[in-house]
């Protein structure tokens, strides 16, 4: 890209979110490095985990339930609420995970965890959830602040996995995890300000989707938190509406929404999120329906993960879907116009609570 389009796109881009998602290969190294006092703390961690978090906050914990799901023994529970689940007690350890250590839902999930027994980890840049976590005496994770938690998710990402890999759920030794990083920062290189236009594929995709509402289909595997990501970046980044659905189950409901008005389908964008180790008849599924709906809509694209079969392949696939995702969202802010950081709606919505509250 030229220095022009350089130019045009920090104008309006004017708190550099791109370079967040660009730098997620550093985030990600500087926070496995962080975390190592953290996952000697949390040994508690047997068979059962409860992540709490909201937003940006606590799509790591879908990513890692996604990543471990095909191997792990224990399974990953991600509690988006004020509370966490009625079976959690003594032996069912919890983080809870706010970026900004203000999120009133996962302060009240830390609270009701404590009121239960559970051990409880948090992972913060500040706040509330800091002070409460050093008086309780609960392992605590700090991570750089001054970044909205949506560009912060290497870093609150990152301790899941290197915890998780710790407890032998995911088999990731550290060199493994610097050959992922590496490969990711290649994909991210190739659609960087400076990349050729025509190999940016997130420029490209981004371009195509002016005007229109993306419609996210994944595999309910490896790439289901991944297309939930998606769907959040076109709404937070790009001021998009944006929807998001998985299959086998929506090929029981959803597909039928098809037969509306062909006016509303010309709005719609069709991208379909696919991964090698989704079941082989939600692949075949996949293909029917992409084929089936994709000359309905007013514009359809087929994606696949890119990475090796092994462990560290299965976390390069998912993180090749992430960034494109990310990526495409702020291009596509850009193209709108809209720089993606601001987030004012959810702003105001969390001024009048606290007013009432008051």
């Amino acid at each position: 890209m030229n220095l022009e389009h350089s130019v045009r796109h920090y104008g309006i881009d004017e708190s550099h979110m791109i370079d967040s998602v660009l730098a997620l290969p550093e985030h990600m190294e500087e926070a496995w490095r962080l975390a190592e006092p953290f996952t000697r703390a949390m040994s508690a961690w047997t068979s059962t985990l409860i992540v709490c978090g909201m937003g940006g906050s606590a799509i790591g914990g879908a990513l890692l339930r996604d990543l471990i799901a095909r191997e792990a023994v224990g399974s990953i529970y991600l509690e988006r609420d004020y509370s966490v689940p009625g079976f959690a007690d003594a032996n069912t350890p919890v983080i809870c995970v706010s970026y900004s250590g203000n999120t009133e839902e996962v302060l009240s999930a830390f609270e009701n965890a404590l009121s239960r027994g559970c051990p409880v980890g948090v992972i913060t840049a500040g706040g509330m959830l800091e002070e409460e976590a050093r008086r309780a005496g609960a392992p605590l994770l700090k991570v750089p602040g001054g970044m909205p938690p949506r560009a912060a998710i290497g870093y609150l990402f990152t301790p899941l996995l290197r915890l998780a890999s710790s407890r032998g759920l995911f088999k990731l030794e550290e060199d493994e995890f610097r050959a992922v990083l590496r490969k990711t920062a290649k994909l991210l290189g190739k659609c960087s300000l400076e990349a050729d236009l025509a190999g940016n594929s997130a420029l490209q995709l981004a371009k195509r989707l002016y005007g229109k509402i993306p419609l996210i289909y994944s595999g309910n595997g490896l790439l289901q938190g991944a297309s939930y990501r998606w769907k959040c970046q076109f709404n937070e980044n790009s001021k998009s509406m944006a929807f998001r659905n998985v299959f086998p189950e929506l090929g029981h409901n959803e597909v039928m929404a098809w037969d509306c008005p062909d006016k509303l389908r010309q709005d719609i964008f069709l991208i379909l999120l696919t991964d090698r180790d989704d079941h082989p008849r939600v692949q075949r599924r996949m293909d029917l329906t992409f084929s089936l709906l994709g000359p309905l809509a007013g514009g359809a694209i087929k994606i696949e993960s890119v990475g090796g079969e092994e462990c560290r392949g299965r976390l390069a696939r998912l993180l090749s879907i992430l960034v494109l995702g990310d990526l495409t969202s702020v291009y596509l802010a850009v193209e709108y116009g809209q720089d993606p950081t601001p987030i004012g709606k959810i702003e105001e919505i969390k001024t009048l609570l606290k007013t009432e509250a008051e």
